[in-house]
């Protein structure tokens, strides 16, 4: 598991390097890019010292100056991180926990009323954009019951709107991954051979089939994950928000393309930890994997 991990940790570096050169040289083409960048891009060899010279720096912490405020970079990435990654989080868990509680109740009640219920409601949530959630969830819970704040994160309470309106469209497609996960292994032979001898269905349910289900669930997490990290820049702005996401968005209107590229770099960096994390945990989730076998 050491070798694996150590390799997938190498593969992150040929990754970020590819993103980064993307990022660095499509936003000298941008409207509103100083002159001289333009031209150096161009002129060939000055664009790719300056690329060189970038990445050296964001080695060190190092990612420049806003064009807007002239103040480092670094200093605004490590305030706001933590604002984006707690709404991704928080998005993700409640994904999971409902995603998979109504996946496994779909799954059980295959072909009933009830599982038709969940189908159509998983299909709604998963069709949603997320400014329609937030503007709803706003009049609903802000406006007409006066319970939750609309705007910013003076309390916990602030947190409940846009952590909602983020893992609620998620909810819809792992609800729809657990339950074809669940029907696939709810056919396998050894199923039928428990029911035969007699163990309740619940312990039939939740301690054999669905631990069977964890690796497709788990790559259908981490796949949302990173749109979660995307969709903070709807919800961060809908809800005033001072996290990654709103920091890109003012860094697009205004044209603070340092910023931006130092925004989409760190994110992109966030996303590749996560399913890292994701791929080490398979065999956590099934001991039955080689590692060995899926790094040749």
């Amino acid at each position: 598991m050491l070798k694996y991990a150590l390799k997938r940790i190498l593969q992150i570096i040929p990754t970020m390097l590819i993103l980064s050169a993307l990022v660095f040289y499509t936003t000298r083409l941008l409207p509103g890019v100083p002159t001289a960048d333009r031209v150096s891009f161009t002129g060939g060899n000055a664009t790719h010292i300056e690329f060189i010279k970038y990445m050296s720096g964001v080695v060190r912490g190092d990612f420049g100056v806003s064009f807007r405020t002239g103040r480092p970079i670094i200093n605004e990435l490590v305030i706001r991180f933590p604002y984006t990654i707690m709404l991704a989080f928080g998005g993700i868990v409640i994904a999971c926990l409902l995603g998979i509680i109504l996946g496994i109740v779909a799954a059980v009640n295959h072909n009933n009323k009830l599982d038709n219920l969940i189908m159509v409601t998983s299909l709604v949530t998963t069709s949603m954009p997320l400014f329609f959630l937030a503007v709803m969830f706003m009049l609903f819970f802000c406006v007409h019951l006066g319970v939750l704040p609309s705007r910013g994160l003076d309390s916990w309470k602030g947190f409940i709107l846009p952590i909602f309106t983020l893992g609620l469209p998620a909810v819809g497609f792992i609800t729809r991954t657990t339950r074809s996960a669940m029907l696939d292994v709810l056919t396998h032979d050894y199923i039928r051979a428990s029911k035969a001898r007699g163990i309740p269905e619940r312990v039939i349910v939740y301690a054999h089939a669905f631990r069977n289900t964890l690796i497709p669930i788990m790559t259908a997490v981490a796949v949302r994950f990173g749109e979660l990290l995307a969709g903070t820049v709807l919800v961060e702005n809908s809800f005033s928000i001072p996290g990654m996401g709103r920091l890109v968005l003012d860094a697009v209107i205004y044209g603070d393309y340092n910023v931006l590229v130092a925004g989409v770099i760190s994110l992109a960096l966030a996303f590749l930890i996560i399913n890292l994390i994701i791929d080490l945990l398979y065999h956590v989730a099934d001991p039955r994997l080689s590692y060995d076998k899926k790094t040749q």
